[in-house]
C-alpha cells in the first residue's frame, strides 16, 4: 500500500468517527499540556537556581575547618598560591580563578546623586581574577588593575590621569584640594591625597542579587515619609562612584598603616561578585591585604573557583579536591543539593504526566477495538479485495499516529498557552530577589519529547487492536 493511499483511507476513517477520535484526544492533551507546563517550569526554575543563584558548572574550593563544638578552626591546608597550583592540575577543571577578602576595617560613603543625600556604610569587599568575569560584563576592559605598570607606544593612549613616557603609562601630579579634586585630573581620574597623583578609580562590581535585594527589600525599609528611596536599574547606577576609606570604618581601624581614601566605580554586574558588597580586581584586593593586614593576609586566599570543563566531572573533582586535604563552599554543597532537588520534581512531574497519557492510551485502546468490532465487514471487505494483515495493522495504526499527533499538537499549544498565562499573572506580582522575566523555559527536546510521548502512547494503545483487526480472516469478517 503507498504513503497516498494509506493517508487517504486514514483521513476517511477519521472523518467518519470525528466524535469517537476527538473523545479520545482529549486524554492525550490533557496529558501531554501537563508534561510541558511543568517540565517547562521546572527548566526555569533550573535555570534560575543552578544559573544565577547556585553556579553548577563551577566548584568552589575553601580552606578545611575543624568543628570543636563551640567554634570551627583552621585545620587543613593553607589556601595559597601552592595549593592553586595543585588544583590546576586535577583532570577536568579548566580554569582556576582565586578569590580573596579584604581582611581589615573599610567604610564607605558617597550615594548623593541617586539617594539626594550621603550615605554611610560598612563594606564587604573581595576580589577576583578580572579573567574571571570578562564573558559577563559589557566592557571587560574597565574591570582591571589600574595601578599596574602599562606599558605604550607611540600614538597608544594611556588610561585616563597618564601620559607615556619612555615607553610607560606615567601617572599625572597633581595638586590635592578637597573642593577641586575631581576637576583638576583629566576623564575618570581623580587627584589622591596621599599620592599627590592623578588615580583612576578601583573598579568595582556588584552582583545582580544585591540590586534586585534592594529594590524588593531595602528601599523600602530605608524610605520614610518625608524621604522615600528611588527603585534602581542597572542603566542607573553603572557608573556610579563613592568613597571608600580603607583601614578604619565604624567597628574600628588598622593599626598597620594610615588609612587611605580611594574611590571606587561601578563598572558591571556579575554572578561571581559577592552576594553582599562589592567585588574589586584582585591585585587591588593583595596589595591592600599586604599594606593594612601583612604579607600573610597578602598571600591567603579565601575560596578558590574551579571551573569544570564537563559537569559530569564534578563528583570525580570533588572528590579530589577533599584527597588534597579542601572542602567545599558552602554555595557548591548547596548547589548540588539544589540539582539533585530539581532532578526529583522534574521526575515526579514527568512520571505524574505519563500516568496520565497512559491512562489516556487505555481509553484509545478500548476505543479501537470497538472501531473494530463495528467495522468487521469493512476490514473482511479490504482483506478480499487484495489488503494483507500489514497493510490492515498500518490503517490501524495510522489512525492512532494521526490521534497522537492531533493531541500533542493541542497539549502543546495548551500547556505554553497555560505558561504564558501564568508568566502574566506572575508579572502583577511585587518584584522579589531572583525574579526572572518568565517562570518557564522550553529546550527544544521538550516540544520533540511532548509529540513524540503522543504518538508513541497512542500507538502503543493501538498495537493490540491493530493485531487483533489484522487477524480476522475475510470469509468469516464477511459472514458473520
Amino acid at each position: 500500500m503507498t504513503l497516498g493511499r494509506l493517508v487517504a483511507l486514514v483521513g476517511q476513517n477519521v472523518s467518519r468517527s470525528k466524535k469517537n477520535f476527538l473523545m479520545s484526544a482529549i486524554g492525550i492533551v490533557v496529558g501531554i499540556s501537563t508534561f510541558v507546563f511543568f517540565i517547562g517550569l521546572s527548566e526555569g526554575i533550573k535555570d534560575v537556581v543552578l544559573g544565577r543563584i547556585f553556579l553548577v558548572d563551577q566548584v568552589e574550593v575553601v580552606a578545611k575547618k575543624l568543628d570543636t563544638g563551640f567554634m570551627q578552626i583552621g585545620g587543613g591546608r593553607v589556601l595559597d598560591e601552592s595549593a592553586a597550583v595543585d588544583l590546576r592540575k586535577l583532570p577536568g577543571v579548566r580554569t582556576v580563578s582565586p578569590k580573596m577578602k579584604l581582611t581589615f576595617p573599610t567604610r564607605g560613603y558617597g550615594g548623593e546623586s541617586l539617594f539626594g543625600k550621603t550615605i554611610w556604610a560598612e563594606i564587604i569587599a573581595d576580589g577576583i581574577e578580572p579573567s574571571l568575569v570578562e564573558r559577563e560584563i559589557d566592557k571587560p576592559a574597565d574591570f582591571q588593575d589600574f595601578d599596574a605598570d602599562f606599558s605604550c607606544a607611540a600614538g597608544e593612549t594611556c588610561p585616563d590621569g597618564q601620559t607615556c613616557e619612555a615607553g610607560t603609562c606615567v601617572r599625572q601630579p597633581c595638586e590635592y584640594k578637597e573642593d577641586t579634586a575631581l576637576a583638576i585630573c583629566p576623564g575618570l581620574s581623580y587627584c589622591a591625597e596621599d599620592t599627590g597623583r592623578c588615580e583612576m578609580p578601583i573598579p568595582a562590581l556588584a552582583s545582580n542579587q544585591l540590586l534586585e535585594l534592594y529594590n524588593g527589600s531595602l528601599a523600602t525599609a530605608m524610605s520614610s515619609a518625608r524621604n522615600r528611596m528611588p527603585k534602581l536599574s542597572k542603566g542607573t547606577v553603572l557608573g556610579f562612584q563613592l568613597y571608600l576609606t580603607l583601614g578604619k570604618s565604624f567597628l574600628g581601624k588598622s593599626d598597620r598603616a594610615k588609612p587611605l581614601t580611594r574611590r571606587v566605580r561601578l563598572v558591571g554586574f556579575s554572578d561571581q561578585a559577592i552576594s553582599v558588597g562589592i567585588t574589586l580586581p584582585i591585585a587591588y584586593v593583595k596589595r591592600y591585604n599586604d599594606r593594612f593586614g601583612g604579607p600573610e593576609a597578602a598571600s591567603t586566599y579565601h575560596s578558590i573557583i574551579l571551573r569544570v570543563a564537563d559537569q559530569t566531572l564534578v563528583p570525580q573533582i570533588v572528590a579530589q579536591v577533599r584527597a588534597l586535604g579542601f572542602e567545599l563552599a558552602e554555595s557548591t554543597e548547596n548547589a548540588e543539593r539544589a540539582a539533585d532537588i530539581i532532578k526529583t520534581v522534574q521526575s515526579v512531574f514527568a512520571l505524574v504526566s505519563f500516568i496520565i497519557v497512559g491512562i489516556a492510551a487505555i481509553n484509545i485502546s478500548q476505543m479501537f477495538f470497538m472501531l473494530i468490532a463495528q467495522r468487521r465487514r469493512e476490514i473482511g471487505v479490504l482483506r478480499a479485495v487484495g489488503a494483507s494483515r500489514g497493510d490492515v495493522r498500518v490503517i490501524i495504526l495510522g489512525e492512532a499516529a494521526f490521534i497522537g499527533l492531533f493531541g500533542g499538537a493541542l497539549g502543546i499549544a495548551a500547556g505554553a498557552g497555560a505558561a504564558r498565562l501564568a508568566d502574566y499573572v506572575a508579572s502583577k506580582l511585587p518584584d522579589f530577589p531572583f525574579k526572572p522575566e518568565s517562570f518557564f523555559t522550553f529546550p527544544t527536546w521538550v516540544w520533540l519529547g511532548a509529540l513524540g510521548g503522543a504518538v508513541f502512547f497512542c500507538l502503543f494503545g493501538a498495537f493490540f487492536p491493530a493485531n487483533a483487526a489484522a487477524r480476522q480472516e475475510p470469509a468469516a469478517a464477511l459472514t458473520q
